[in-house]
């Protein structure tokens, strides 16, 4: 009960923040480790779904039923509203339980469209994107609502905090995308 209590306080916190909270820009060094898609298929994270995109990444796990659901309906509403360009990533935070079978399953209720992947993998590879953004936590159900966009193409990364609507995503997408492009690289190459 006591638990459950915290969840809630945590999740209104957030709802009641302004909306779009973001941090000073970061650089993080992607690394370019093993994921697997929510169809099985393996990828290399930088190299295979970073480089050269403007991606939107957020942070879940399938049995979550606080902000997961919610997060997967920003993502929804990011794909509705000027979500074209921008590749989306939902990481598994919890990926020895979510397994591809697992996210497809949970991600069918999300209706993504192909720009729209969700990744798994072996913990320690999981951890190290987790570490490079700057999310890490060692207890799924600790995670804060957190979207990460950036562009490897301009170099320009965000971290947002809360529950966005499709056109605020879009907005933070478009301010990414409209950045000169920077001399220094942003990922691991």
């Amino acid at each position: 009960m006591k638990r459950s209590l915290l969840s809630v306080l945590f999740v209104f916190a957030f709802v009641s923040a302004p909306l779009g909270a973001q941090t000073p820009p970061f650089q993080p060094a992607i690394p370019d480790v093993p994921v697997l898609t929510q169809d099985g298929k393996s990828v290399r994270f930088y190299t295979d779904l970073v480089k050269g995109n403007t991606v939107a990444v957020n942070f879940i796990f399938t049995n979550c039923t606080t902000i997961c659901p919610m997060l997967g309906g920003m993502f929804t509403n990011l794909q509705k509203h000027g979500g074209s360009g921008v590749k989306m990533i939902s990481i598994s935070i919890d990926p020895t339980v979510d397994t591809p079978r697992r996210l497809k399953e949970w991600s069918s209720k999300f209706h993504p469209g192909p720009s729209w992947v969700f990744v798994t993998g072996r913990q320690a590879d999981i951890d190290q994107i987790l570490k490079a953004l700057g999310v890490y936590t060692s207890r799924p159900q600790d995670h804060l609502p957190l979207t990460i966009i950036g562009s490897d193409t301009t170099n320009v990364w965000t971290r947002n905090y809360g529950f966005l609507s499709g056109p605020e995503l879009s907005k933070v997408v478009a301010r990414v995308n409209d950045r000169a492009p920077r001399t220094t690289a942003g990922g691991a190459r």
